[in-house]
């Protein structure tokens, strides 16, 4: 079965797309991507979550052909301090 794995950070975006045997699970796929050479230099926190089709599954959900798996890396700051920190560069004091 052929499935996608695929990592993004600002800048930067890792995909492979992979041929696994059925019954693969999402973490043996992200292991196997890791392997690759178009995954070189990157370095998970063992704190990612993963997603199939931007839908959050666990790590020992087993993989459908198609499927294209996402790791998802924590936030770096919460989308409502993101807004409150462009809303106040925005004002005038």
């Amino acid at each position: 079965m052929r499935v996608n794995v695929v990592y993004a950070v600002v800048g930067q975006t890792w995909e492979i797309d992979l041929d696994c045997p059925a019954g693969t699970r999402v973490i043996e796929a992200v292991e196997l991507a890791l392997e690759q050479s178009e995954f070189k230099n990157l370095a998970l926190s063992a704190r990612e979550t993963f997603a199939i089709w931007n839908k959050v599954v666990e790590q020992d959900h087993v993989l459908q052909d198609g499927d294209r798996v996402e790791i998802l890396r924590e936030l770096v700051i919460s989308p409502m301090e993101r807004r409150r920190l462009y809303a106040k560069l925005n004002t005038s004091e």
